[in-house]
Order: structure tokens, then C-alpha cells, then sequence
């Protein structure tokens, strides 16, 4: 049988499909300290902005219960899709020119998985549980005494410190106040929330501490088409094989074949083998492979990020064609929709005709027409409701005339009563800086 390994299989899987642990480890480096003070700002930022202001305003909450998004002092409905079509466009462009100009930079940096994961759950394995070598021994051993104290102990740590981020992720979605309540309170007393908490910890547990690297092989869908968003200019962490090859303890090449850029990879890939979709560019490889080239005294940097193109000994083009497309769509993106955000109307007015209604003689004289309003106040200020319009309509509104609350929205109804004479076949509605028209429906003219 052979005993190659198979390139096709994930590195977290076995032969026989089962799921293959891996104990990377850890050894400090340049990139390993710069992620390291970077992760702490994030994890704070992470923590923090759920529960921060900004201008009396939530700075970030998708309010699920009120069905707000609050966004750095600007507020959107769940109807304003307009907008949140431009903000995922935004998202996406960013990412591409991100990747295209430093690689996946944002999943060995930023994002929440790595951060949490490297910095929170392996330091605090690492803690209890010793070293890689003594991690795999002790769970290759006998299950004594000490080998369950330890992972309880783990695992008490892991619940407490998933709690929190628990409650922060949550805070992102329900109000500080509302989800103090819950967390103050008896379960009895708020069932479903109590409920949706337990689910939402059982899930981030799983993900953080059982599922890990796996999330970022199998799940994220941003491995899949980094190629498209990347060019043999982009800069990865990549190894330098014409520098290191042929290797081996007694070849020519620089690398000497001890395998610890293998075995300190989070995702249990050999980086040797080039750039794939498992490698989270986290430079865990190439702080290793400098500990060891210092030791044997040769240049640091058989591992580094570097192109292809510079690997190959091209020189790098000072301008690229792929990141300037993503910057440009981006920032045309980012105009367009500064310049939506900027003369949108404070006041949000739909009217839209009652189910099933066409009009009602009222008497012989006047005809009803039936409608739903929905008013909703942007601005941070009340907002008095008046209403214009033709002055031989008359208008019924449950809404009219009311003084709306800052941010509030309001649902009523609206009847347009028109004399029978009357010739036009829609009327205007002016709520100020806000016009709607409507048809008018009567005898002969029903659609």
C-alpha cells in the first residue's frame, strides 16, 4: 500500500474519510506578533461595537425585532433593499481589491474564525493540554484522571469565553437592554430567547472549538473563488523552490526538509506544494522556516510573501489592471450611493390600494377609494405629517396631521373621497418634500 499523500484529500481528513486532528505548532516570528497585537484590536472592536453609539444611534446593529438596520448614524428599513444591494456591492468590490492586492490577507488577519480561534481557543488548549507533541501523546494515551481534568478544565474555559462572544454576536442583532433582560432572567421567562441563545452558543462551540480549520476548508465559500480575484502578481505566502530545491538534509537546496512549516500550518497543509485552498495565509510557515534558516545559518525567507511573478525573478508592475477594475467599481459604487444617502427624503410615504377594494359610491355624488399607508421617519427629529392635495378631494387619514416620532413608523389607512364629476383619473398626495399619486378608480374605469 502505498503511503504517499493524497493532494486531492484535505489535509483534515483521513483515507477513510474520517476527520484527521490537527495539533499545529506554535512558534513566534514577525507575522506571528503583528497578527498577534492585531488580533487584540479586533477581538475589542468585535466585542465593542455592538454596544457603541454614534450620534445617539447604535454605530452597528441589524435589528431584527424592528426590522432597522442602524449603520455609523444612518438608519434602514428591511424595505430599503436599494441601499443594502449597493452595501453588499461594496462588501464584495472591497474584498476583491483586497485580495487581489495582498492575497487572503483577511482570513489570516481579520477575520472572526482566525482571530478567536488562534488567539483565544488554541492559546488557551496550549495552556492545559501542553504542547503539540504532548497534546497528540495525551490523546493517543490512556484516558486517566489527569487526561479528563484537563479537558474539563479546557472546556470550562471554552464555555465562559464563548459565552461572552455569545452575547456579543448577539448584540449585533438585539438591543443591550432587551438581551440584559434575557440574560438577567429566569429561562422560564423568556423561553424562545433563552432558547435562541443556547442555539446560537451551541453553534459558535461547535464551530470554535470542534470544527476550526474546517469552517475555512469546507464551509467559506471566499477559498472557492479567490482564483478568479487574484493574478500571478498577487503576493501570497509561497514557497521558494528554486531556492529550496532539491531538498534534504545533505541536497543542494536551502530547505532541509524538516517538515515544521508542515507542522505548525493550522490547516495541516505542506506549503511546498504551492498555493491552495486551504492556506489562510496566516505566515505561521514562514515565521517557522526563518527560526530554522537562522539556525543553519542560510537567508531567512525560503517561505515569505512573494508573487509568482517575483518568485520567478520578474519585477513588479507598478500598475495592475485587476485591482484598478475592483477600485474603480468600488469607489463609483461607494459615489453612487453617498449620493442616494444624501438626498433621500427624511420622509418615507407608501400608499399602496387596500386588498381586494375598487372604490364605494359614498352617496350618489362622491366615490370612495380605499388605501394602506406606511410613513416612516428618517431624521432624528419629529416630523409633523401634512398632507396636500386637490382641493376638491377630501381626505380621510388615520395618520394625517400627527406629529411622527424620530425614527418611528407608523402604518394606517387613507380613504380618497372625489366628487363623481371628476374627470382626473389619479390624484396627488404632497407630503412635503414627498409627492405620491395615486389612480383613481370609479364607475366604468375598475383597473
Amino acid at each position: 500500500m502505498s503511503h504517499e499523500p493524497d493532494v486531492l484529500r484535505a489535509p483534515t481528513v483521513d483515507a477513510s474519510g474520517k476527520r484527521r486532528w490537527i495539533y499545529p505548532d506554535r512558534r513566534t516570528g514577525r507575522l506571528s506578533r503583528i497578527r498577534g497585537k492585531l488580533a487584540v484590536l479586533l477581538m475589542a472592536i468585535y466585542i465593542l461595537v455592538p454596544f457603541s453609539t454614534f450620534r445617539g444611534l447604535p454605530l452597528f446593529r441589524f435589528d431584527v425585532q424592528q426590522g432597522i438596520i442602524y449603520a455609523v448614524g444612518q438608519t434602514f428599513r428591511f424595505s430599503d433593499g436599494f441601499y443594502l444591494v449597493f452595501v453588499i456591492l461594496a462588501g464584495a468590490l472591497a474584498l476583491g481589491f483586497v485580495t487581489s492586492v495582498w492575497g487572503r490577507i483577511w482570513c489570516g488577519y481579520a477575520c472572526p474564525q482566525t482571530v478567536f480561534v488562534e488567539w483565544i481557543i488554541r492559546p488557551i488548549e496550549e495552556w492545559i493540554e501542553g504542547t503539540a507533541l504532548q497534546r497528540r501523546r495525551r490523546d493517543a494515551g490512556p484516558k486517566n484522571l489527569n487526561y479528563w481534568l484537563r479537558k474539563l478544565s479546557k472546556h470550562a474555559l471554552y464555555a465562559l469565553v464563548i459565552w461572552v462572544i455569545t452575547n456579543a454576536f448577539l448584540g449585533y442583532f438585539v438591543e443591550p437592554a432587551r438581551l440584559l433582560t434575557w440574560f438577567s432572567s429566569s429561562p422560564v421567562a423568556h423561553p424562545f430567547a433563552f432558547g435562541f441563545m443556547l442555539l446560537t452558543f451551541g453553534a459558535l462551540y461547535f464551530d470554535l472549538v470542534w470544527f476550526r480549520e474546517q469552517f475555512c476548508s469546507f464551509l467559506c465559500p471566499y477559498a472557492r473563488f479567490q482564483s478568479v480575484m487574484i493574478s500571478k502578481a498577487t503576493p501570497t505566502i509561497a514557497y521558494d523552490m528554486k531556492r529550496g530545491e532539491p531538498r534534504g538534509k545533505h541536497k543542494d537546496g536551502d530547505c532541509i526538509d524538516c517538515e515544521l512549516c508542515v507542522r505548525v500550518c493550522p490547516t495541516g497543509i505542506d506549503i511546498r506544494n504551492g498555493l491552495q485552498l486551504e492556506c489562510i495565509q496566516c505566515g505561521r510557515c514562514a515565521d517557522a522556516c526563518d527560526m530554522i534558516m537562522t539556525n543553519i545559518k542560510r537567508p531567512k525567507g525560503l517561505i515569505r510573501t512573494a508573487s509568482e511573478a517575483a518568485l520567478e525573478g520578474k519585477k513588479p508592475r507598478r500598475f495592475r489592471l485587476r485591482p484598478a477594475i475592483y477600485l474603480t467599481l468600488l469607489l463609483i459604487n461607494i459615489g453612487i450611493m453617498a449620493v442616494a444617502l444624501g438626498t433621500r427624503s427624511d420622509l418615507q410615504v407608501t400608499v399602496l390600494r387596500q386588498p381586494k377594494t375598487t372604490y364605494t359610491m359614498m352617496d350618489e355624488t362622491h366615490i370612495g377609494n380605499y388605501f394602506s399607508i406606511r410613513v416612516v421617519n428618517r431624521s432624528r427629529d419629529a416630523h409633523p405629517l401634512t398632507v396636500q392635495t386637490d382641493p376638491a378631494v377630501r381626505l380621510i387619514c388615520s395618520l394625517c396631521n400627527q406629529v411622527l416620532a424620530p425614527d418611528a413608523e407608523e402604518k394606517g389607512n387613507l380613504v380618497l373621497i372625489v366628487p363623481a364629476t371628476y374627470e382626473k383619473s389619479e390624484v396627488e398626495l404632497n407630503f412635503g418634500e414627498t409627492k405620491v399619486i395615486l389612480p383613481i378608480l370609479k364607475p366604468g374605469k375598475t383597473s
